[in-house]
């Protein structure tokens, strides 16, 4: 997606305003983690070579389950993906409420208007990217983080 689809979120706690990339993990082919520490979100295509050989699990088009969590390269700041993370606000760090977000999601979606509503959850199908304040106008993503040295 370009810049310019991207949507403009904000924080609860501090107020501040982000922009935010809202994926379908089901038309993407793939499955997400999010950092504990920063928020930066992971995605992992079923379709890499890779996938096959973690251990079975049903974490397919929603976040991955806690299993898998060994497989993943640390984050960029040091921290980790895994299960049960979810984003952070880009400014404060601090966790981004679904419920929240649900507000600005469902404001900017144009299935709203048909009846569409966001799962308000940050595990199952859909996952969101935030743009990164340090290097914009780039989103905090990393695609395919597998550890290489488990044999995968």
């Amino acid at each position: 997606m370009s810049i310019t689809s991207r949507k403009v979120g904000n924080c609860e706690h501090c107020q501040a305003e982000f922009r935010y990339e809202l994926w379908h993990s089901g038309f993407g082919d793939l499955s997400y983690a999010y950092c504990g520490d920063c928020g930066m979100l992971a995605t992992l295509s079923v379709w890499d070579p890779r996938w096959s050989k973690l251990p079975p699990s049903n974490s397919a088009h929603k976040e991955i389950e806690s299993a898998l969590d060994p497989y993943l390269l640390p984050c960029l700041c040091g921290g980790r993906f895994h299960n049960g993370a979810g984003p952070r606000c880009p400014h404060c760090r601090t966790l981004l409420s679904p419920v929240h977000a649900s507000e600005f999601i469902e404001r900017d979606a144009p299935g709203t208007a048909e009846g569409w509503r966001w799962q308000r959850s940050w595990s199952a199908l859909y996952c969101i990217a935030i743009e990164d304040p340090s290097n914009p106008p780039n989103l905090k993503l990393m695609k395919n983080p597998f550890v290489e040295e488990l044999g995968l």
